[in-house]
């Protein structure tokens, strides 16, 4: 797996990108990391900026995952949870 070094990245914004990868909600995901849903919106705004893609996109009632997103998965998932 390649290191991520990202030193500019405020690693609070990857909790973020990984409720919404559990959660397919900004509000779901606020409530689960009890953040409001316009922190949330505002984090995911950042995250978008940083990756310069947009991340997740509305498909129906869900947010899915950009390819992009999704190939940040596994680094995101093993970063949160180590």
């Amino acid at each position: 797996m390649q290191a991520m070094h990202a030193p500019s990245l405020d690693l609070n914004l990857l909790l973020v990108f990984d409720a919404l990868l559990r959660e397919g909600s900004v509000t779901k995901a606020a409530d689960a990391l009890g953040l409001t849903q316009s922190a949330t919106s505002h984090a995911l705004n950042r995250l978008r900026q940083y990756f310069d893609d947009p991340l997740f996109v509305k498909v129906g009632t869900r947010m899915e995952p950009t390819n992009k997103a999704a190939s940040l998965r596994p680094a995101v998932v093993d970063v949160v949870t180590n």
